[in-house]
């Protein structure tokens, strides 16, 4: 049985942990405001909920000792936690920086820093898999997310910077989704206009992200690696 710990379930991230619990996965949720969302997960299988804000640096030591209190082995990290606020460049301030930078990119550095002696510890040869979830558009950021661009380019270079610290025995990996789901602060047709500029023209599909995370959580051959699930809007570019 694998054990894994996975912040962000609102959105992406709770369809996802309802499916690898579907597939005998055990988890350790953790939420920061979702309660709702956290617990609706235990009716697929076995949950142990933790409540914590990224923010705060105590709680990555929490959430890793209160994982292996409940599991014993912990066998894989999926990181979806992620703020996203919009506001211009120039009225961006740091402390509207920093609530980016540390849940998406600090609090992954260092929660996967602290797992590594436990990944360790388990037998298999691959002891560890530790997935990131980044944005397609890092190379291409769109205006007025700023913050979140920053904290998100941090992310894809943490996971190239543990994935060849780690080897060879942890995998470090990264999913960069597109549009996936309608964010919440855009309108429908902000939504049908992006979906317009994307080469495929829809929203991809739920299941192609989980189903890429099944892949990543099998698989022995990639570490380091971007996968980007965006419909080929990387092609498109942004468009603004």
């Amino acid at each position: 049985m694998k054990n894994l710990i996975i912040t962000g379930v609102r959105r992406i991230g709770y369809e996802v942990a309802k499916e690898l619990l579907k597939e005998g996965y055990k988890l350790a949720v953790v939420y920061k405001t979702s309660k709702d969302k956290a617990e609706a997960l235990t009716k697929f299988g076995e949950v142990l909920l933790i409540q914590a804000d990224l923010t705060i640096p105590d709680t990555w030591d929490f959430i890793v000792e209160e994982s292996v209190k409940h599991f014993g082995e912990i066998h894989g990290f999926l990181h979806l936690a992620s703020p996203y606020a919009r506001k211009g460049v120039l009225e961006t301030k740091r402390e509207d920086f920093y609530e980016h930078f540390v849940p998406i990119a600090e609090a992954f550095f260092f929660i996967s820093q602290r797992l590594y002696p436990i990944f360790m510890k388990n037998e298999e040869n691959i002891k560890g898999r530790i997935i990131a979830f980044g944005d397609w558009a890092i190379d291409c950021p769109y205006r007025d997310y700023s913050a979140y661009f920053v904290a998100k380019g941090a992310l894809h270079t943490a996971v190239k910077v543990l994935a060849k610290e780690f080897a060879p025995h942890i995998l470090v990996n990264c999913i960069a989704p597109g549009p996936v789901l309608k964010a919440e602060n855009y309108t429908d047709e902000q939504w049908e206009k992006i979906l317009k500029r994307t080469p495929l023209r829809r929203e991809v599909p739920l299941k192609d992200v989980v189903n890429a995370v099944k892949y990543l959580l099998s698989v022995e051959g990639i570490t380091g690696e971007i996968i980007r699930l965006d419909g080929g809007r990387h092609l498109a570019g942004t468009g603004v």
